[in-house]
Formats: structure tokens, sequence, C-alpha cells
């Protein structure tokens, strides 16, 4: 019977090294993307939402192999991306966002791949600061990208971390206005989320973010972020 044991677990233990001797015969990922989205008129990077949830998504899809999976991954706020573990071959990158139409376009990748796409944003966002102790004053003008374009709101945010957007989790004050064009005025002095997270704004030292966004056609669009120094 002892035999019997010892040739069994002989036998499972060739087994278990032969798999994964299978698993390391699999190659690894030996290229990659990164690159930028671009307004089709103007050239500019599209400023996009925080990466996460409410980001959004970069799908690659593997031509002429047997994958039937897409390789997902998020833009950045500033409207570049990046996934330095894909397989070299050819891809069809789709990117689903506050655009005009769905972005797609087709890539080769060899080795670490330099690839940018274009698209259309429901709206343009300007946006400038200035601040007098802790009263911010932002100005901004929207512009459809089509004048039959419905810009239905337009909301001001401001932050005590680096990434801003419409989620809860993204902005620690929100104003919502109806103009396309004009200033949102944030008096932090007297805002209790800015006196409640005052020890983490001068640990980042005083450093406040804000950011425009509008609802056009029922997706919002964004200005850049600006950073200001409050105290």
């Amino acid at each position: 019977m002892k035999k019997i044991n010892v040739l069994l677990m002989a036998i499972c233990s060739l087994c278990f090294t032969s798999c994964l001797s299978d698993l390391d015969n699999y190659e690894s990922p030996n290229g990659g993307i990164k690159g930028q989205i671009l307004d089709a008129t103007t050239n500019e990077p599209i400023p996009l939402p925080v990466s996460g949830s409410t980001g959004v998504i970069i799908n690659m899809f593997e031509q002429n192999t047997d994958a039937t999976q897409s390789v997902d991954f998020y833009a950045k706020m500033d409207g570049s991306f990046e996934n330095t573990k894909l397989f070299n071959c050819d891809y069809k990158i789709v990117v689903n966002g506050p655009f005009v139409s769905t972005c797609e376009d087709f890539v080769t990748v060899k080795g670490q791949t330099t690839f940018n796409v274009t698209a259309t944003p429901y709206a343009r966002i300007s946006a400038s600061t200035q601040a007098s102790g802790k009263t911010v004053t932002v100005t901004y003008k929207v512009t459809p990208t089509d004048p039959s374009f419905n810009v239905s709101d337009v909301y001001g945010y401001w932050n005590f971390a680096p990434g801003v957007d419409d989620s809860n989790a993204n902005y620690a004050g929100k104003q919502s206005v109806n103009e396309t064009e004009g200033t949102i005025t944030f008096d932090l002095e007297n805002d209790a989320a800015f006196q409640n997270n005052l020890y983490k704004i001068k640990a980042n030292g005083y450093k406040v973010y804000f950011r425009i966004g509008a609802k056009t056609q029922g997706k919002i669009n964004y200005s850049t972020i600006s950073e200001v120094i409050v105290k």
C-alpha cells in the first residue's frame, strides 16, 4: 500500500510540474500602447473625467487571432492613455466617452507603440481662475461643437484632491448655473467642506483644484483642471 501511495504522489507531482511548465510556456505581453484622445478639430487633448467608475474606457480588440475578449483600461483626465502590457498584433481600438460619436480606429502594436485617436466632444470649455484670499472666481465659456446642441447645465466644482469630475466622490463643492458664459465664485472661507478638510489641504501645500463641466445633449464635457493655492 505504501508503494502505491508513493507512486501516486510521484505521478501527481509530475503532473503538477508539467502543468507549471505549460503555464510558463505562454508568451508574456511584449508590446504596449500610449497616446492621446485628440479633438478632431483643434488637435488638442480632450479633457476627460477621472479614471475609474466614471472614466473613459479604452477597448482594444485583437484582430485575426483567437482572442474573444477585449483588453480594457482607463484613459486619464488629461486625455492621455497607456497600457504597457499588450501582445504585438493588430487591434481595433474603440473609445466611448462624451463624444458626438464612438471613436474607432485600427493600430498595429509592435513593441511600445505611440498612437493617437481623434474624437469630437459635445462642447469645448475654457476656464481660468483668480483667487483673492479664500475667494476663488472661475471665468468660463462653453462652446457647443454643433449649434443645434443644447447645453442644459453648467457646473463649477472644487476639490481638495487633484481628481475632479461630476462623481460625488470627486468633488467637495459644486455649483450649478444655466449660463454658457460667465463666472462662478467659491467662498471657501464659509464653505463647511473646505473647513472640514482643511487639514488635508494644508498637508497638500494649500492646493485646491477647480473645474468646469457642461452637460450637452445629456453628456458632460470638462475644462482642464486649475490648481490654486488658497491660504
